[in-house]
């Protein structure tokens, strides 16, 4: 089975979960798979590769982000099988970062082509693939998937004094971070706590970020701090300066239709979570069991709250969520994803399972 992974050479979260890590684990658990990883099949004349050459790949597989339809009617036409990743919704919310590119680009339209264009369409939720299914009846739910292997999940917890509310996230959570405004300043009788902004890169997004979760300022160096940024391969390390895991998130159609990455990736370090009680997390949420789920605005101080007066606590969830996350471990995922592939090739009586893998696995 030879599959070709069309990945930026630049690749962030998506690039790292959808494609890089998932296909490294089939590659290295399964030695019939042979996996090689590039930017596309085009040489440096911007011309695709000979269709003979094109023809030696049993499936390419790319992300939504690649949105080139050419690559693959031009895969299709030779008989590779095509899968298309969706890690969300192609309709973005309109106080969304990128909703003025994607009306400027038209960009919704060209992600429906894709998916009505490839064979196969994989993405993260049974939600998320209702929608596709309207479009595309070739959909399976490959959910995101925690590799403890890497060396960036392997760093002990650094020891503190206080207790760290640590909020990790991206460019597009504005609104998200919003909710959580005045909570520093409602927890500031407390002298146990510090709430951390993780992975700040010197934008004005994450400047607003501080500026929220740090009272305008006035708590900074006192109990708010930051840590900067860390590429793709140390980031999960950063769940390791936190205690508790802060997941805001706005109650939208946008919103709904992502993944449930920050409750796995939490869950897999053990660490508590306060929440918002939308999708995609609910289904997943106990209140006091797993989680402390937010209702409304209040709860996100009495919650804070509760877990500073309750130390054990913060251990106890962070337990509890570690078991109810356990279906979403790569090797869970793997073996889908392994059975997925084979099925697809079966039914285009496909075989080519005697030949070398082309990566070194991770791990």
């Amino acid at each position: 089975m030879n599959i070709f992974v069309a990945i930026p050479d630049q690749y962030a979260g998506c690039g790292f979960y959808r494609q890089y890590q998932p296909h490294n684990r089939l590659a290295k658990t399964h030695k019939d798979v042979n996996v090689l990883l590039g930017a596309g099949l085009k040489n440096e004349k911007d011309e695709y590769m000979p269709d003979d050459a094109i023809a030696d790949i049993d499936i390419l597989q790319m992300h939504k982000q690649y949105v080139d339809i050419k690559l693959v009617e031009k895969c299709k036409s030779i008989g590779v099988i095509t899968i298309v990743d969706f890690d969300d919704w192609w309709h973005v919310d309109t106080e969304h970062l990128f909703y003025r590119k994607y009306i400027k680009e038209d960009i919704a339209r060209k992600l429906i082509n894709l998916i009505r264009t490839a064979d196969w369409i994989t993405c993260t939720t049974d939600r998320l693939a209702e929608e596709i299914a309207k479009i595309n009846r070739n959909v399976i739910v490959l959910p995101n998937a925690m590799d403890m292997n890497y060396d960036g999940c392997k760093i002990d917890r650094v020891e503190e004094k206080e207790t760290i509310l640590g909020y990790l996230g991206g460019h597009c959570h504005g609104k998200d971070v919003q909710q959580l405004h005045g909570l520093n300043n409602m927890l500031s009788r407390f002298d146990n706590y510090k709430i951390r902004l993780m992975g700040v890169d010197g934008s004005t997004v994450y400047q607003k970020y501080a500026d929220i979760l740090s009272d305008g300022g006035k708590l900074a160096g006192k109990s708010f701090d930051w840590v900067n940024q860390a590429n793709i391969w140390s980031y999960p390390q950063l769940y390791n300066l936190l205690d508790i895991s802060l997941v805001p998130l706005v109650d939208n159609r946008f919103n709904g239709f992502k993944s449930e990455l920050k409750l796995i990736e939490a869950g897999f370090f053990r660490k508590a979570v306060i929440v918002d009680n939308v999708h995609p997390y609910k289904p997943l949420l106990k209140h006091k069991v797993n989680a402390m789920v937010v209702n409304k605005r209040q709860d996100w101080y009495r919650n804070a709250k509760y877990l500073l007066e309750n130390p054990q606590a913060v251990k106890d969830l962070g337990d509890a969520l570690f078991e109810t996350v356990q279906p979403y471990h790569i090797d869970v995922v793997t073996k889908k994803r392994y059975k997925f592939y084979k099925d697809v090739l079966k039914d285009k009586h496909i075989n080519s399972s005697d030949r070398f893998s082309r990566i070194p696995a991770v791990g």
